[in-house]
């Protein structure tokens, strides 16, 4: 079985972009421990370590982790860079959303107790976990959808626990890296859907879109009087409850490609005054749809801080954040977050994002790949004519590299990833 050539080529130009964000000391340990991530998938550093041939002892490559002189916010910057150029993004979609990973211990880094608000039927409503937020970004090719995460952030359970705080904070350590003039979108839900990160989002100049509560005040613009009145001049026209819009605003019904499919909308929309982002005018709509048994979802009320942005817009790129659930699911049960465990919170986020690009490398494969089939890629006879998928990639990478001195891929003098010579496949047999 041999690798294919072209396609661990395209592989190590994402790697060799990523690594130069790292100091070249650190460049083949890091690389070492990223294989060992994608390999064993258990969000243990010692699992990634066994998983691989290492060419250092044990503790240099904690050492790394706990002490190397790297920052993983400048990797997480030069992830934003390398989805931007590949994907020739001209309008960035961002998600904003929160993860508990569940604990048992009460020693690991802001452990607490947090409120689950998926509320499943068979869990409690409250945890004793880790909350993380978490800021992602959308990617499209052809008719494919993913979303990678950007940056996790621990949340405290002392000091600064605000999670509308730590989200504009978030926001800001992205914003200056963002290239000048690109429209940027942000997908939140109805939890942030608030005026101390929205306005802040207006400010920098994004536009924020999201799910608000239905008792959200909602007005028309003010009617200005023709004659010089006084007292101030009013802010807010007619107040807009939602029973008076489903009843006074005309009702339109189209398909729209949503939440993984082509569904059934009907919707009403109009501009108007929000009450609790100090009046500015926003895109309204009310929508719903037919669900996978034909049964009419409630109204949700979505809010565009964009006034000009059309309904069906707004419906189709709010649908988008679906695409971070199964990221958080993978994330968390795939790639080992919900086992990843530190002694600080530095060495955890610097852990975590390391695992997060191991999730996210094979995943932005596949992405790119599209329709290519797996022939081309990793040799599986009753599956050749399917297209290629993350986890069918994350398999490949497994067999091809469990075991083998990942450091004799990485030229230390041209600071690069080369794919493998003739020797990875001599080795490859003696293993296996």
């Amino acid at each position: 079985m041999v690798l294919h050539q072209e396609t661990f080529q395209l592989f190590a130009q994402w790697i060799t972009f990523l690594w130069q964000a790292l100091p070249p000391k650190l460049q083949p340990t890091l690389l070492e421990l990223l294989f060992g991530a994608m390999i064993s998938r258990t969000g243990h550093i010692t699992s990634a370590i066994m998983c691989i041939r290492r060419k250092l002892h044990w503790n240099s490559y904690f050492k790394a982790i706990e002490r190397g002189r790297f920052s993983w916010l400048a990797l997480a910057r030069q992830w934003l860079r390398l989805l931007i150029q590949l994907f020739q993004i001209k309008e960035l979609i961002l998600t904003l959303d929160d993860f508990i990973t569940v604990r048992a211990s009460k020693k690991a880094p802001s452990v607490g107790l947090h409120h689950d608000h998926a509320q499943r039927s068979n869990r409690p409503h409250f945890l004793w976990g880790q909350l993380r937020l978490s800021l992602g970004i959308i990617c499209k090719k052809d008719s494919r959808v993913a979303c990678f995460p950007l940056l996790l952030r621990l949340m405290r359970t002392t000091g600064n626990t605000n999670k509308l705080k730590a989200a504009t904070f978030l926001m800001n350590l992205l914003h200056k890296h963002i290239p000048v003039n690109m429209a940027v979108k942000v997908l939140i839900d109805a939890w942030f859907m608030r005026a101390p990160l929205v306005l802040e989002l207006i400010r920098q100049g994004a536009v924020a879109i999201g799910q608000a509560r239905k008792d959200t005040a909602l007005y028309l613009q003010p009617v200005i009087p023709q004659k010089k009145t006084r007292g101030r001049p009013p802010k807010y026209g007619q107040k807009l409850p939602q029973a008076h819009i489903l009843q006074h605003y005309p009702q339109h019904e189209m398909k729209l490609q949503a939440y993984g499919k082509l569904r059934t909308f009907q919707f009403h929309c109009l501009a108007a005054k929000v009450r609790f982002l100090k009046g500015h005018l926003c895109k309204i709509v009310w929508s719903r749809f037919l669900d996978d048994h034909d049964h009419w979802t409630k109204w949700h009320l979505l809010i565009c801080t964009d006034k000009n942005l059309s309904p069906q817009d707004i419906i189709t790129t709010y649908a988008l954040r679906w695409w971070t659930e199964p990221m958080f699911n993978e994330l968390k049960n795939l790639f080992g977050l919900i086992n990843a465990w530190q002694q600080t919170r530095q060495v955890l986020a610097r852990w975590t994002m390391l695992l997060s690009l191991a999730y996210s490398l094979p995943r932005l494969l596949s992405l790119w790949l599209g329709s290519v089939k797996g022939e081309k890629f990793f040799s599986i006879p009753w599956r050749s004519n399917r297209p290629v998928t993350a986890g069918w990639i994350a398999d490949a990478i497994t067999h091809y590299f469990y075991g083998f001195p990942i450091r004799c891929l990485w030229n230390q003098t041209e600071r690069k990833l080369q794919p493998p010579k003739q020797r990875f496949y001599d080795q490859l047999d003696q293993t296996g």
